[in-house]
């Protein structure tokens, strides 16, 4: 059922998907065979360097084809083409890759997902070691350009991204964000070898090109990160991204945007990089306290300690914001210590309870120990604690797991997860947890050339009952993998929701209230110029223009600068005029 919703002043549309709720705890199903996604990750071990090829199997999520429905890309390994299952609507996938012109063997990695060039239809940006089955060589990182949304090609060489280590093959995860909020999207490379000295940030230029410019934004520790998974996240409420970099052997960074192209390296005055063996990440406001939070994935020790001959390993870690980028680390109060030997998390509402639980995939087959572990759930309490209760949920995956993501494959409002292992099946587990209401918001930012695609960065915050849950959009990063680019709120039993905010990276503030839960909502964003995002750029913006006239000291004038020149004048009312109405 499709219905036009209009915000009470005008301000937003949004097209309303409304889709029938079953109706109690979380549980979810293994529905692989049945919804298409069949595919065996299997790695080409002889042509990875350092036993590389262990670590590999990412994935990404996309409504590739902008069908209102999510797709999946998958990485096969190296001994046959990757996958693209295409949803067809209904929760079932079909592989079409092979008529979207993804045909080349390639040893893949890690997998971002992002319209980089802003012509609407999502990217693909993919790390890899090289043609498969030879021998691994630098300089094969691909960015698949979506052609309109039937097929890729293959543009990294032109785009100047094929490269992120000049020595040796080495590419891990990777994520898109817009960390210059200049409206395009930025990417970000990890890398796990310190001599392939490969972590890297591409500016994105805007023209289709990127320029490399890890050595002039980036603290010179980056070169010592033994890099997993960078992710672009506000961590400290200024709009501007942080990049989170978790890194192998204490490596993993808290690099804060100082807002003016650099970053900072504030891991140790923060209270983060306390994880032994930084693998898969994920943010989000586990406390609802306002404030994003971040877990990090890593290996639990065993008995007898230091058996695989790399460190006591003292788990998960989970870094609780305090604010002003300073973090107390609370994983074994909280319950999320041991996850195993971990990789790739996330944090979603699966229950639609109104508190984020966290999901997590493990394995090394190498090390007995840590061969066939479970999964782990841990189901969100809402007191600052969680309850591990994989076995009982349904999610009982005990394949040797790196990448994992989540997206509603079938259009029900909740969240799926599907599980990428080495060498081993992909694995969907279908949501099949009754009751909680819900909203799922998408957001169409073609109508604001300052705001980056679907509105990477942007904070949404839902109210009910004075109580607040915060969303950023940003594919959440893990571990080689990309989710769905929605933010997904659960809030129990409430029909609707009193206030939702959605809080531009522009500045600008569109407040919807009484919105009735159950819906999917695509969102439009204001025009740059409609800086009281009413909906209509008018009288009110113009005053407001004109009492921020010159140079920009406040927030007020940052909004009102709509070239980011640092100073409103003539150039800005030039636009507010052209945009009028």
């Amino acid at each position: 059922m499709l219905n036009r919703w209009f915000a009470l002043n005008g301000a937003v549309m949004a097209t309303i998907v409304i889709v029938p709720h079953a109706a109690a705890a979380p549980t979810v199903v293994d529905h692989t065979a049945a919804s298409g996604l069949v595919a065996t990750h299997n790695a080409i071990e002889e042509t990875i360097p350092g036993g590389q090829e262990l670590m590999t199997g990412g994935m990404g999520v996309g409504d590739f084809d902008r069908d209102g429905d999510q797709d999946l890309f998958w990485i096969s390994g190296g001994t046959g083409p990757d996958k693209l299952f295409i949803n067809q609507g209904d929760g079932t996938f079909v592989d079409e890759a092979a008529s979207w012109g993804l045909t080349a063997v390639h040893c893949g990695n890690g997998v971002a997902v992002g319209d980089y060039n802003n012509d609407g239809w999502p990217d693909l940006y993919v790390t890899s070691f090289g043609d498969g089955p030879g021998p691994a060589m630098p300089g094969k990182n691909r960015l698949y350009r979506n052609n309109g949304g039937r097929s890729f090609t293959n543009v990294a060489v032109a785009a100047g991204v094929n490269v992120s280590s000049a020595t040796q093959p080495n590419g891990f995860g990777a994520a898109f964000g817009d960390y210059d909020l200049d409206g395009d999207l930025d990417l970000a490379v990890a890398a796990w070898s310190v001599a392939a000295d490969g972590n890297r940030l591409f500016r994105n230029e805007g023209d289709g090109t990127f320029t490399d410019v890890t050595t002039t934004a980036l603290p010179a520790t980056v070169h010592t990160v033994r890099g997993f998974q960078p992710a672009f996240v506000d961590m400290d409420g200024d709009r501007y991204p942080e990049l989170l970099l978790t890194g192998d052997f204490e490596t993993s960074r808290y690099y804060r945007n100082l807002g003016d192209g650099t970053f900072s390296d504030e891991t140790a005055s923060s209270g983060t990089g306390l994880d032994e063996n930084g693998m898969g990440q994920t943010v989000g406001d586990f406390d609802n306290d306002g404030r994003p939070d971040w877990y990090v994935t890593s290996i639990i020790g065993v008995t007898p300690p230091d058996i695989d001959g790399w460190g006591d390993h003292p788990g998960n870690m989970l870094y609780m914001n305090q604010g002003r980028n300073v973090y107390v680390e609370n994983s074994e109060a909280a319950g999320t210590l041991d996850g195993a030997w971990g990789w790739g998390t996330v944090a979603t509402d699966l229950d639609q309870d109104g508190w984020l639980d966290l999901v997590e995939v493990n394995g090394w087959r190498t090390v007995a120990e840590y061969n066939n572990r479970m999964a782990k759930l841990f189901h969100n309490l809402g007191d600052g604690t969680f309850a591990e209760i994989a076995a009982t949920s349904g999610f009982t995956h005990t394949a040797d797991a790196r990448s994992l993501a989540y997206l509603d494959a079938d259009l029900d409002g909740d969240l799926d997860l599907v599980v990428g292992s080495n060498e081993a099946a992909l694995t969907y587990y279908r949501n099949d947890s009754v009751g909680g209401t819900w909203l799922r918001i998408s957001l169409d930012t073609s109508t604001n050339d300052a705001l980056a695609p679907d509105g990477y960065g942007t904070r949404l915050v839902a109210t009910v009952a004075g109580a607040s849950q915060v969303r950023q959009i940003n594919g959440s990063p893990s571990y080689l993998a990309t989710s769905e680019l929605t933010a997904h709120f659960g809030f129990g039993a409430a029909p609707s929701v009193d206030e939702l905010r959605i809080e531009w990276t522009t500045g600008q503030t569109t407040v919807l209230t009484a919105v009735p839960t159950n819906r999917h909502l695509a969102l439009i964003a204001p025009k740059r110029a409609d800086l009281d995002a009413s909906g209509d750029v008018g009288a009110p913006d113009l005053a407001a223009m004109l009492s921020a006239w010159g140079p920009v000291v406040d927030e007020a004038g940052a909004i009102a600068d709509l070239d980011g020149s640092g100073t409103v004048n003539g150039v800005d009312l030039a636009t507010l005029l052209a945009q009028w109405g």
